[in-house]
């Protein structure tokens, strides 16, 4: 990932890949929310246990500020295992559909670690650094009702999680200074007055 991002200018151009990402899966609409808040970490997701006996970490570290952004198409059963292989598209030879440039999306990397998101009834965290899950995971969270189980994991998108979502809300938690002392992906940090100023550059 680290090499990718080198391919790929950070700054305001991340926005125009997650503009360009929503085009290609004909979304027809796009909203982005800068959010500041900090959220409760009493019931999150717990990691994988091999996983945490690795690392001794918890997904409290990104109840942080972060970035949203949501667009009105749900993501197809391809779209989920070409972003959980990360940099290695399936979607080369899919020219309508979203991964184009199927390494387009990890430019999202610029600014966070783990991105997470819900589409239709499916909350995915994409965990390239497996510190909590063996690169990702995906969870059905309306019939296993983990909004109820884990409300501090779905505070943060703002949205009711009992029941399907009709599109896809991503999130992106900021990088922070200590994150950028872990992490093998990059060094840089993005704080939320950074971020609007991306926009106003947009």
């Amino acid at each position: 990932l680290r090499k990718i991002l080198d391919e790929y200018p950070d700054g305001s151009q991340v926005l125009r890949e997650i503009l360009q990402n929503s085009d290609d899966s004909k979304s027809t609409e796009q909203i982005f929310i800068l959010d500041h808040n900090t959220y409760p970490s009493n019931s999150l997701l717990e990691p994988e246990e091999d996983s945490y006996e690795r690392t001794n970490l918890k997904l409290d570290r990104y109840q942080g500020p972060a970035l949203l952004a949501k667009n009105n198409t749900i993501f197809e059963e391809r779209d989920f295992e070409s972003l959980l292989k990360l940099a290695d598209s399936e979607k080369q030879d899919q020219f309508d559909k979203i991964g184009v440039m199927g390494v387009g999306f990890n430019s999202i990397y610029h600014i966070t670690d783990s991105p997470s998101f819900i589409t239709g009834e499916n909350y995915v965290i994409l965990d390239p650094h497996e510190w909590y899950f063996d690169g990702g995971v995906k969870f059905n969270f309306v019939d296993d009702n983990l909004a109820e189980e884990y409300p501090d994991q779905f505070a943060p998108f703002g949205i009711p999680c009992d029941r399907s979502f009709k599109g896809t809300l991503f999130r992106y938690p900021l990088r922070t200074d200590e994150d950028s002392i872990d992490s093998k992906i990059s060094d840089k940090v993005y704080k939320p007055d950074e971020i609007l100023e991306m926009f106003h550059k947009f």
